[in-house]
């Protein structure tokens, strides 16, 4: 099957601050140079990343951050350890096109309380690190906010909780792959915790998704399309968490895991006219990632506290329906041999 990315990669960064880095993230330097400024594990994890001599510069940090995660998310797509399960290798392969749709999406804590750069594993927006991000995706979210009531700002390296290990083991990963994998973020002076996501549609309309208004507003996301003469408030859905967007055909998915009360439909389509909730799992899960493939939507789902993704396609008639994966073989048994590549 052939992966597409959405078209959501032409998303439109939100403007984030001002910097205090060392090499702002709008000055012309290497590639290279620009991602040392991210994560210095690049000498160790890939130095060859670092030749190019091509001057290079980002119209934000969060920008620079986007791309340092999706370089390393293709280099990690294609070398995954050996000596992995097969269900971890699954686990892997989900959570790392998860990691693409997060980078995309190009929302990232905020570091409001360190000088220069430092990790921040769950801003008080409630924004995960990447790091953090694919531990919620899993179902790992208790995880991942021990880390952050414990050690906020520490690196990967740094935290040492027997759990991080098992959970990096359960899912495919090295400690080195997550240590890489982990921005820094600049100190920042202001951003508008209201965005979710920004993006821009290939019909050139700007939309946006974002948290209400103030506490007294109703309490729902609302999407709006941002115009010359003001923004316009195109529709509200339910507080949807962990929230994914994308553009599909000309229309709008948003997903995210629901509110413990209310609809438990997981997915939202605006079609250009009118909000459609799907509800492609029963119960509540936690949608990990959007994706197409071979020119049909695909959502990935986790059940809270299990880390199996459970993947379903949207069928031309309109329902969800699951994605059957061929099952490995058992370790031992013989594959005949006209199933072997």
């Amino acid at each position: 099957m052939i992966m597409l990315r959405t078209k959501l990669l032409a998303a439109t960064f939100a403007a984030i601050g001002t910097s205090t880095a060392q090499l702002a993230a709008d000055l012309p330097a290497t590639t290279g140079q620009h991602l040392l400024e991210v994560n210095d594990q690049w000498t160790t994890m890939d130095p060859s990343a670092l030749d190019g001599m091509h001057a290079v510069r980002f119209n934000s940090d969060a920008e620079r951050i986007a791309e340092h995660l999706h370089r390393v998310r293709q280099h990690l797509a294609d070398n995954a350890p050996e000596n992995i399960s097969h269900l971890a290798r699954s686990h892997r392969s989900a959570l790392l096109d998860a990691l693409e749709t997060y980078a995309d999406r190009g929302v990232f804590p905020m570091n409001n309380g360190v000088a220069g750069r430092s990790p921040v594993f769950i801003d008080e927006f409630g924004n995960a690190c990447a790091v953090g991000h694919l531990m919620i995706t899993s179902g790992d979210a208790e995880l991942a906010e021990r880390i952050s009531q414990e050690m906020n700002l520490a690196y990967v390296h740094d935290i040492a909780l027997p759990e991080v290990a098992e959970w990096a083991t359960t899912n495919g990963f090295t400690i080195d792959e997550l240590a890489w994998i982990q921005p820094t973020y600049d100190h920042m002076k202001h951003r508008d915790e209201s965005l979710i996501a920004s993006f821009q549609m290939a019909n050139g309309d700007r939309l946006e998704v974002r948290r209400p208004a103030s506490p007294n507003a109703a309490q729902k996301l609302r999407l709006l399309r941002k115009g010359s003469m003001g923004d316009k408030v195109l529709a509200t859905l339910p507080m949807l968490s962990g929230v994914q967007v994308m553009e599909y055909n000309g229309h709008v998915y948003i997903a995210g895991m629901p509110p413990n009360t209310g609809s438990s439909a997981e997915l939202y389509e605006w079609n250009g006219t009118s909000l459609v909730a799907h509800d492609p799992y029963p119960g509540r899960m936690a949608i990990g990632s959007l994706s197409v493939v071979n020119g049909t939507l695909h959502v990935l789902g986790y059940e809270q506290g299990e880390g199996e993704p459970h993947e379903r396609y949207l069928a031309e008639n309109g329902e969800w329906k699951t994605v059957e994966h061929a099952a490995a073989p058992l370790p031992g048994a013989i594959v005949p041999e006209q199933r072997l590549p």
